[in-house]
């Protein structure tokens, strides 16, 4: 299937992995940071207090081993991930979710039951949007870009 800019996605693959992995993260076009979706919870630990589902918009990392330590720093009470995948989302924002991913994404993170994790994913969808449209406004008014023709005539 094409679609908006001719790239061919093959939905079934990042759906397996949307259904399948404990941890992934989705790199996006126009901005570095990265959807950072990580399903793993636990009930409660020695505190007492649960760790819930994570979804986030985190800063790149270079190597999945600086990922791994990073999950480490950030989540210590779950250990390391069995199933980590990494996907590259080529279209805008908007078509992830008009693709039908995001519905997956969001049906993965609310099947835990947490409370909020709706608002969570609907938090983090409205981040790349805005962040996607601070990134198109950087490119048209030249902002953090390198023209390759100057506007003069």
């Amino acid at each position: 299937m094409y679609t908006e800019n001719g790239l061919l996605v093959d939905i079934s693959e990042i759906t397996d992995i949307v259904r399948h992995a404990d941890v992934f993260a989705v790199s996006f076009r126009l901005f570095p940071e990265r959807l950072l979706i990580d399903t793993r919870y636990d009930d409660s630990d020695e505190s007492g207090a649960c760790t819930m589902p994570m979804v986030a918009i985190v800063d790149p990392v270079a190597t999945v081993p600086e990922r791994y330590f990073w999950l480490g720093q950030h989540r210590p009470a779950l250990g390391m991930p069995k199933n980590f995948m990494f996907f590259h989302w080529p279209h805008s924002v908007r078509y992830l979710d008009e693709s039908g991913v995001w519905d997956r994404v969001l049906g993965r993170v609310a099947s835990t039951h947490f409370a909020g994790a709706r608002e969570t994913c609907a938090d983090a969808m409205r981040d790349l949007c805005n962040r996607e449209r601070e990134a198109t406004v950087d490119a048209i008014n030249g902002a953090r870009y390198q023209t390759l023709w100057s506007a003069r005539g």
